[in-house]
């Protein structure tokens, strides 16, 4: 018994059992696939670039005075900028800033601005 992917009686010419409209079929869709994916990545990976500059605004920020955030904040953003610098240990960078920020977040951020100095509250 016979088995072959070549239908009976096909009068085109076949490669691994499809006709040239099916190869194209297949590479235009691999095509928009490869497209899709390597979009997805770079907003992704843009998206979690930025995640820590926007939890330190969105977290720490509404927890500060008005003249404390106008002194702290660019302070706290130029060090995160300095834990995100390109170099090697991409990832470990990543999670110190991280680190960094929630550490403001949860319990240092009031600590941090009384120890910089006098604020008064707005």
């Amino acid at each position: 018994m016979k088995h072959s992917m070549v239908p009976p009686g096909a009068s085109h010419p076949l490669f691994l059992g499809e006709d040239p409209t099916g190869w194209r079929t297949a590479l235009l869709a691999a095509l928009v696939a490869a497209v899709l994916l390597e979009v997805t990545t770079a907003v992704f990976r843009k998206a979690l670039r930025r995640l820590p500059g926007v939890l330190l605004t969105v977290l720490v920020g509404p927890r500060l005075t008005r003249s404390a955030r106008l002194r702290l904040l660019p302070r706290w953003r130029a060090e995160l900028s300095r834990r995100l610098a390109a170099g090697p240990h991409r990832r470990r960078r990543y999670a110190a800033a991280l680190r960094f920020v929630l550490a403001l977040a949860w319990s240092g951020v009031r600590r941090r601005a009384a120890s910089s100095g006098p604020s008064r509250r707005r």
